[in-house]
């Protein structure tokens, strides 16, 4: 089903470790580190709780960019997961992963980030009435589409300087917080008179539900996967890309909501998804206030841009194999095509879909995807594609050990999410059922004009 494929002059690396490890970042901190501890707090009813609940998020994104650093170091190409399942599994599970990264896994975090960039940085007064809702999304979704088609460098340096400066702007948030950690009351009660025990089944079911929507946060970690084809000596940058991001964004996310969750009393915040801006006004008043502001745009624009950059490369290796339309194969003008579709289906998700709605379908969808292709590292090794598998061999004991934490970890947390609210397995059913439905069309085509 697959054929072999190598890059080519129009795929040449040209992108390194900075880059590559901005792009992490880029990917990770978008929206959700702040807005979703407010909705943790009302589940948990405990900062300490939801600041448990978040690394438990990072443990396990740590664990993921340790499997997937050994997987991109096994196959040292593009396309992520549909690479990594089309060659060490099946190609149907490729296609089925590549099929839900197209539809779900950028086109639809591309719209979810876009439209959290509206709902926090357009005005009320000027959204929903000035501004047909979904303009500003869909603005920041085509700017950063037709600069990453046709200027990919530049927007590829622009893309650097965004998280150099969303980082900056965090780091000096941090600044101000710390320096009145003497001075400024921090509230760490709980929001129960009698919090229920840590190992009680609601507060475990709560907690899972937590951390579901927590990992949403964490999702970026493994970007550089997916445009490994384009990087520098990718079998070792892409794996220290991967640890080095996510490493950061975790010790910054725990920081951060360390603030967030006790900086005001918890009734301020309690189920609000501007926790990070109320939190930011009770230390340091409206110029602090406008600074985190500031950072939740920058972490918006930054991860769309990201996304658009790195999604389309998904998108031509399917080209390249044959599972998907041609006019996307590797060529002077494929990743061009390819960043144009992914734009557009983002416009189209941004037209129809609701926010609130995204959150959960893309966690859950997302989750299964990935853990099915760590799964892999845990299964005897084969042979991939001839010319591809330049560095097969047998994962180290630590390896294995983060793979089967992240695997185990990620179903158990679906588990508990289908439990709680069985639509979003409706929603994941309907997705592998219409990338089933393609796949068969597809080979039908293909043995008809054979």
């Amino acid at each position: 089903m697959t054929k072999k494929t190598t890059p080519t002059p129009a795929n040449a690396a040209h992108f390194g470790l900075t880059t590559m490890t901005c792009v992490v970042i880029a990917g990770m901190i978008g929206s959700g580190v702040f807005t979703t501890s407010g909705f943790a707090l009302a589940d948990l009813q405990s900062p300490g709780r939801v600041l448990l609940a978040w690394s438990i998020g990072g443990l396990i994104a740590l664990s993921g960019a340790v499997a997937y650093g050994e997987l991109a170091r096994r196959l040292p190409y593009s396309g992520g997961e549909y690479l990594y399942l089309s060659r060490m599994l099946h190609p149907f599970f490729g296609f089925l992963a590549g099929w839900i990264s197209l539809t779900v896994g950028f086109s639809g975090s591309i719209a979810l980030v876009a439209l959290t960039f509206e709902e926090y940085v357009v005005p009320d007064g000027i959204r929903g009435s000035t501004l047909p809702p979904g303009t500003a999304a869909i603005a920041v979704i085509v700017i950063f589409g037709l600069g990453h088609a046709f200027l990919v460098k530049l927007f590829a340096w622009l893309q650097n300087a965004i998280v150099a400066i969303k980082l900056l702007a965090l780091f000096s948030f941090l600044a101000v917080a710390l320096s009145v950690i003497s001075t400024h009351p921090w509230h760490w009660e709980a929001t129960a008179e009698a919090l229920p025990p840590l190992l009680a089944w609601p507060t475990l079911l709560a907690m899972s539900t937590s951390v579901m929507f927590i990992s949403l946060s964490y999702a970026g970690f493994n970007s550089a996967i997916y445009a490994a084809s384009e990087v520098y000596h990718p079998d070792s940058t892409v794996p220290r890309s991967l640890m080095l991001g996510t490493v950061l964004v975790t010790i910054l996310y725990l920081l951060l909501n360390m603030i967030f969750v006790t900086a005001t009393p918890a009734v301020e915040i309690l189920g609000s998804p501007r926790v990070a801006s109320i939190a930011a006004h009770a230390i340091g008043g409206s110029p602090l206030e406008l600074l985190i502001r500031i950072a939740i745009g920058l972490g918006t624009l930054s991860s769309v841009a990201g996304m658009l950059m790195i999604g389309p490369r998904v998108i031509s290796r399917m080209a390249d194999d044959a599972v998907f339309f041609a006019a996307f194969r590797t060529g002077p003008n494929s990743i061009r095509r390819s960043v144009l579709l992914q734009a557009g289906l983002a416009v189209a998700l941004v037209l129809v879909s609701n926010l609130r709605d995204l959150l959960g379908f893309l966690g859950v969808t997302l989750s299964l995807s990935s853990a099915v292709t760590v799964a892999t590292l845990l299964m005897p090794l084969r042979a991939t594609t001839s010319g591809e598998n330049q560095a097969i061999r047998r994962p180290s004991a630590a390896t294995l050990i983060a793979a089967a934490f992240y695997v185990l970890s990620t179903l158990i947390l679906i588990a508990m999410m289908f439990r709680h609210d069985s639509h979003d397995l409706i929603r994941t059913a309907v997705t592998l059922g219409s990338g089933t439905v393609v796949w068969l069309v597809i080979r039908l085509c293909r043995d008809r004009q054979t």
